[in-house]
């Protein structure tokens, strides 16, 4: 699992990942869902596996009779949209896309 985070990115970037995603399986299709349940953010730890990087913890709920069959979700591909104010941003990484 890569560990890499793009900031700064544009809607096209995202549509494109999106879009990635979607086509990896001709009968797939995109779901979008909240954030629910429990969320937990932990700073970075100073050693172990997690160390030097923050955490968010986050559970999204999908209405049971949403989906048919029991292992539906084993073959998925997501990421997660963030906002945060350019203020919490290292300068370095803010256009660096672009």
């Amino acid at each position: 699992m890569s560990k890499t985070v793009l900031f700064d990115v544009d809607k096209d970037m995202v549509s494109n990942l999106a879009g990635h995603i979607a086509q990896k399986n001709e009968d797939s299709l995109l779901v979008i869902a909240p954030f629910t349940g429990n969320v937990s953010i932990h700073a970075p730890a100073k050693k172990g596996k997690n160390k030097g990087y923050h955490r968010i913890k986050l559970e999204v709920w999908i209405e049971e009779g949403a989906i048919i069959g029991e292992s539906a979700l084993t073959d998925f591909g997501a990421f997660a949209v963030l906002r945060l104010p350019k203020a919490r941003v290292q300068d370095h990484l803010i256009n660096k896309l672009k």
